[in-house]
Parts: structure tokens; sequence; C-alpha cells
């Protein structure tokens, strides 16, 4: 019999009810371990951390229960609520039956307590309910009353500089929490026996494997191109299909009916043939030269790193460009970092109106440039006509890609990170300090916020640049592969009207 040795915590119930499979792993520790944080992990957890403890300073008086031994921490927490010196608790911790979960602030009311979340994020998201009522049903089966129930959120109207009471905007949930506690609590001996079970439930494909971590080591075992690589599958044809046993997409019928973009990804997997569109030659050949290959690096925060700007508004930090007159002719390679030490958006904007010039295409990846340039075009009206010059030149190279072309390894997607390794699989970020933008934005707000030291500061700036000059380097490789899968088309189409020719 498996020794369960975990608590039920909020993650594992509410995954549970999603997959009594993922649960019972969950509970007996049988997840594989996670991989090593990044430097973005890393931050997005201090960033945490740090809207939790201005939340606190909200509630001088507050005691915090900071125990790690959960039994402790519950018996402080209970001996707390019984003192009516105590009106604030943080990270209350409740044991009900080894379900176990901690409330970020508890404020005692006239009529029980009141239960907040604090949560960094300005967006009110329906997952944050099913959060708190599990920690108003862990609380109530202690004992506790719970008269109201509310998130914290970060306000849109915070500058940086402003006292931390105007950091919240506080909204009430408490009919839906409420609501939403009576509906968790007939799943509570379910969700019990379940994970305590001697054997792991035999798994059932849903939807919601999709987006499950496992999904590849558990029902997509074995399975090259599970149904969910078709693009933007929906609940419906996913359950028509599932109830014909069809999980495989080369298993679709041909008359079973999907979008043009979807059927493309059938037919392309069923055929193991990369599909080249008759669209992609001329989509290419609609280019200007001299080309500027184009990448942006930005940072985006819960607290603003600099003043009058909102939280999370996306800053941009740096740029890479590549000046080429045709595929594969290099000319110039630009590159810009604004000082992490004050708002460069204008300087940034500046700059890269003088790089990129006046004529020729601007090629992108993806619509991150775009969007900041419309941006930064309202923040600054004296730019906003060179910077809509800038825009209207602009060719985005992933559309072109999910309109015109499709290997069978993309698995459904079409971001330069899968198109990349299977396009030009000798590029590679492995050699790389910095391997992804969540952790360039990470680096670059740790330089902000003045973390590292001189020369670290210096080894971190090199860094930022390989990066996104590698995420350059990547556009033109990938831009230079699909030129020469046209040319190839084209030559496999003039042997094919020559063989004809010949046997005429």
């Amino acid at each position: 019999m498996k020794k369960v040795t975990r608590n039920v915590s909020k993650d594992i119930f509410l995954n549970t009810l999603a997959c009594h499979t993922l649960g019972w792993l969950m509970r007996v520790k049988e997840v594989r371990k996670p991989s090593p944080p990044t430097l973005g992990d890393i931050f997005r957890m201090e960033q945490g951390r740090d809207i939790e403890m201005r939340a606190r300073s909200l509630y001088p008086s507050g005691l915090a229960i900071e125990d790690a031994n959960l039994d402790l921490a519950h018996k402080k927490t209970m001996a707390a609520i019984k003192d009516p010196k105590v009106s604030v608790i943080f990270s209350a911790t409740f044991l009900a039956n080894s379900f176990a979960t901690k409330a970020d602030i508890l404020q005692r009311t006239r009529e029980g307590w009141s239960l907040n979340e604090v949560k960094s994020s300005i967006l009110d998201k329906p997952e944050f309910i099913d959060d708190i009522a599990y920690t108003a049903m862990v609380a109530e089966k202690c004992g506790l009353k719970i008269s109201d129930a509310s998130l914290l959120l970060i306000s849109k109207d915070f500058r940086l500089g402003m006292r931390n009471d105007r950091l919240y905007v506080k909204i009430d949930h408490t009919n839906e929490v409420l609501s939403r506690v009576d509906l968790f609590k007939a799943f509570w001996e379910q969700v019990e026996r379940i994970t305590r079970a001697p054997r792991k439930p035999e798994p059932k494909l849903k939807f919601v494997c999709k987006k499950c971590e496992l999904f590849k080591e558990c029902l997509g075992a074995g399975i090259m191109n599970p149904i969910f690589d078709i693009p933007r599958l929906s609940q419906k044809k996913f359950d028509s299909l599932t109830e014909r046993g069809i999980v495989r997409v080369e298993d679709i019928p041909n008359s079973f009916a999907l979008t043009e973009i979807q059927a493309r990804v059938r037919e392309s997997v069923k055929k193991n043939k990369t599909f080249v569109g008759a669209g992609l030659k001329g989509d290419l050949e609609s280019i200007s030269w001299p080309v500027y290959y184009l990448d942006f690096e930005t940072v985006m925060t819960a607290i603003p790193l600099y003043p009058d700007i909102a939280p999370y508004s996306n800053i941009p930090t740096q740029y890479s460009v590549d000046k080429c007159s045709g595929v594969g002719r290099d000319l110039e390679h630009f590159a810009f970092l604004a000082d992490p030490s004050r708002d460069c958006r204008k300087e940034f904007a500046e700059n890269l109106i003088r790089t990129l010039g006046d004529s020729g295409s601007i090629l992108v990846y993806d619509t991150l440039e775009k969007t900041i340039l419309s941006g930064l075009s309202n923040v600054f009206p004296s730019l906003s006509g060179e910077i809509n010059s800038l825009i209207e030149r602009m060719i985005n190279l992933e559309s072109i890609v999910g309109t015109n072309f499709y290997h069978p390894d993309f698995h459904g997607k079409t971001s330069l990170k899968v198109v990349l390794p299977v396009l030009v699989p000798e590029l590679s970020y492995d050699s790389l300090e910095i391997k992804d933008g969540d952790s360039a934005m990470a680096a670059f707000a740790y330089l902000a916020l003045g973390r590292y030291k001189e020369e670290k500061a210096e080894e971190m700036k090199k860094n930022l640049k390989a990066y996104c000059a590698q995420d350059t380097l990547a556009l033109r490789k990938v831009h230079q592969r699909l030129t020469q899968s046209c040319s190839s088309k084209s030559e496999q189409r003039e042997s094919h009207h020559q063989a004809s020719l010949e046997k005429f």
C-alpha cells in the first residue's frame, strides 16, 4: 500500500477535482521533481512575497504565524483566534483531518472573521475564487466563522513612491466564495478517499489534460501526435473525437470537419510531410530589401520600476537589429540596452527610429514589437509619425509561417522557440547564460533594482545583449530556411514538369 506522507493542500484538492490521477500522484509524491527554477521563476516568487509583505504593513498589529511545522502552526493559529487581543493574523494555518491551508490575512470582525487573499495581479481571475474558497472551507472545518471573503489585488492606479495603502484594490467575493465552499464540501470525503487509495486511479483523457505537465508521461506516453496538437481544438471537437476513441492526429478521418489550418496539421501528420503553401513564395517576395530583423525585450513588474508607470506596464528595455541586403547577406548589427536606473523609453524610440531608417521591411516574429511601438506612439506624440511609419513597414514572419508553412514536429504551434529547433537545429540557446525571455525580463528588473554589484551588473548586461542578438539571429535563420523551402518546392515542380514533357 502506498504510504501517504502529505496533507491535502489547495493544489492537491483542486487538481483532484480536475483529475483523480493527478491528485493521487501529488499526494503520494510521485509527481516528478520540478526543474530548477529559472531566474524568471525566482523573480516572480520574490515579487509575490514582496506584495504579500506590503499588504501585511497595512495591519501593524497583525500576528504572523511563521512556523514551518503545520501542526505547531495550526495550534498557534487556534490559540491566536481564542485570544481577543489578536485582531489580525498573517499566514493563519488550519489543519482539519489532513486537509491543510494558510490564510494570507485573517481579520477579526463582529460577525466572525474576514478572509483576505493577496494576489500579485491586476486582474480578478475566476480561479482566485477557488483558491480562497478552499481556504475558507478548511477554516470552517476548524470551527471558524467566515463573515466575508475578499481579494486584495494590485491597483492599476498605483505609482512608484505611493504609500502601500494605495497599492491594493479590495474586491468582495463573499457570496461567490461561500457558494463555492458549499460545493467543495460535497467533495471533501471523495478527495480524501481518492488520494488515499492504495492504487493510482486509472487516468481518463479529458480536455484539461492538454495543459497538464504530466500528460506525456501519462495518457500521452507513446503518442507522438496527440489530438491536442490540433490548433485551437475546441471542447466540442475534442469530445466528439474521444467519443470515437480517437486520440491521435493521424487517426482523425478526413470526413471529420476541421478548419483549414487544423486540416493542414492533420494532413501534414498523416503524410509525415512538410506543408509549403502556394502563397509562401509570394509573401516572402513581398519583403523589401534591405531587411531589418528586429527583436525587443521588455520588463513588466507589479511594483513599477520607474515613476509615472502603472503596475505591469510592458516597458521596452532593449532591441537587437540585423540589417541585411539579402537572405544570408549581412550588412550591420545594431543593439540598444536601456540604462536600468531610469526610464529610457523615449531614448529607446529615438535610437530605434535612427537605426531602422526610412526604407526596407522590418521583419519581426510575433506581435510584441508592434504592440510596444503603438504604445510608445501614444506616450510620445512628437514621435508618433515616425513610429507609425516603422509599424507600417513591419512584417510578422510568424503570421507567414502560420498561413503558409507547417512541419509535423511543430505539434500545432508556430512560436519561434518551437519553429527554430525544427528548421534550424544547429542553432541553440543552450550555451547562453540567459536562455528565455522570462529570465531576460527578471535580469533587467534586478539591474534596475540595484541587486548586482558593478562587475556582475556588467556581466548581466552582456548576457542580455547576447540573448537578444540570438533571437535576431534565429529570426534571420528561419527566414533563410523558409526561402530555401520555396526554392526546393520550385525545383520539385520544375523537375515534375520536365519529367512530364519527356514522357510526352
